[in-house]
Parts: structure tokens; sequence; C-alpha cells
């Protein structure tokens, strides 16, 4: 195999897998998959590990519905202890926080493997000699970009918000 078709591989390679990581984690954020529920924090600590800090919380978690109670509850997210935060139960026993931030994380995320998937069919449906790609997937491409930058921006806003 030569080297185009390996960077054409990657690039979609990369761009499937992120697209469906983020996409997964965007699902549960804004609740459309996993057990909703309400996580109680008890105790915060940080974890040392090949030279950084990871933050990682542990409580009690408890669904809506009464049906699912965890009181080994933990997440890798840095929480006020005492507080009570809206959470999704994954499929997989983990935990993931719904709000805008983390929404908007997600969905700035899930585009970028757009992105990158776009781009390897860019590379692809380019004829060879061609200056210029179609412009309907440059403009495409263009408009992935911009909705992400914006998704990015309002995340980080938001994050920052409900930071203090």
């Amino acid at each position: 195999m030569g080297r185009p078709v390996l960077v054409v591989v990657g690039l979609l390679a990369v761009g499937a897998a992120l697209t469906w990581y983020a996409g997964a984690h965007l699902a549960y954020a804004t609740g459309l998959a996993g057990t909703p529920g309400h996580f109680r924090v008890e105790s915060c600590y940080w974890r040392h590990f090949a030279g950084h800090r990871y933050p990682h919380c542990s409580g009690v978690f408890r669904s809506s519905d009464g049906a699912v109670v965890d009181p080994d509850a933990t997440i890798d997210t840095h929480l006020p202890v005492g507080d009570t935060f809206a959470m999704q139960r994954t499929t997989s026993g983990g935990y993931e926080q719904m709000g805008i931030a983390s929404s908007c994380g997600w969905l700035a995320l899930s585009l970028l493997g757009l992105m990158v998937l776009l781009l390897g069919i860019l590379v692809v449906s380019t004829k060879a000699g061609e200056r210029r790609a179609p412009r309907p997937l440059r403009v495409l491409l263009g408009w992935l970009g911009a909705v992400m930058l914006l998704s990015a921006l309002i995340g980080g806003v938001a994050g920052m918000t409900e930071a203090f």
C-alpha cells in the first residue's frame, strides 16, 4: 500500500472512531440514552498518574424512577462535595454528566470526527491532477467547522459559568 492510501484509510478510521465515541457520549449527555438520575457527591480527591493529576469523585447515584441505587458510584470529574448533579448512567455502568457544557463539548468532538471523515472522502473524491475538491464537499466541511467551533465556544462558556 502506498503512503496516500494509508493516509486516507487513517483519516477514515480516525474520523469514524471519533464520531462513534463522541456520539455515544453525546447521547448520554443529552439524556437520549442511559438511565437518568442524580449523583450526590460524597468525596473527591486527585489521582496522580504518570506525572499528571486526575479528579475522581465518589458518591451515591439514584435513578429518577428509584429503580437503580448505586452507593459506590464514581466519576472522573471534579465536583463540589455535598452537591447533587443530574447524571446519566451508561450501559457499561459509568456515569455521564448532563448539561449544556458537556452536551456542546461532545457535539463539538463528534463534528470534528465528521470533519475528519469528510476530509478522507474529499481526498478520495478529488480526481488525480485536480487542484480543487468538489464545491459541495468544501461547503459542507466549512459549515461543519463553523458549527463545531460555535458548539465548542458555547460549551466552554457554559462550563466556565457552571464552575463559579
